[in-house]
């Protein structure tokens, strides 16, 4: 390839990574367990502290009990994302994730801060994630009360 070749081609795989990741995101808030599992790689290893490390099954079995079964509401925004091209088939990347939950039965919530460390392959389908490990920053959880908002950071 020549040289201007191989600069879009790393500009057209970082964009990739990009969508991949909001359409993670997205899947997440809007409960899409199917459109959260074609994220990854079958083989992926998941490492969400402070939920634990999983297999993609396992995600979607966590994800199913805490999320899609209930009424929780759930925002996740990604930020200052820095994707590194490794070589055609392989990235990894560091991203700055922004969390709340909210549980409306119960009128608690979460607020949470911390980054991803993601490793990603390209396969036929597209690029996957193949590794991600959360490293959380701040955790704050608290409950709306009859008197007010009520507060803790854990971490």
């Amino acid at each position: 390839m020549t040289d201007l070749e191989t600069r879009i081609a790393r500009l057209e795989a970082e964009s990739d990574i990009r969508k991949l990741k909001a359409r993670y995101l997205n899947a997440c808030d809007a409960k899409d367990v199917e459109t959260i599992r074609a994220c990854f790689t079958p083989d992926a290893q998941i490492d969400y502290a402070p939920m634990g490390a999983f297999s993609v099954d396992g995600l979607i079995d966590v994800f199913t009990q805490i999320a899609v079964a209930s009424p929780i509401i759930d925002v996740h925004q990604m930020h200052n994302g820095e994707i590194e091209i490794l070589d055609a088939r392989h990235a990894s990347a560091c991203w700055n994730l922004g969390f709340t939950t909210y549980d409306p039965r119960t009128r608690k919530f979460r607020v949470m801060s911390g980054f991803y460390h993601d490793e990603y392959v390209r396969t036929q389908a597209g690029w996957r994630v193949s590794k991600t490990r959360h490293t959380p920053r701040l955790i704050l959880d608290g409950e709306l009360t009859e008197t007010g908002l009520h507060a803790a950071v854990l971490l």
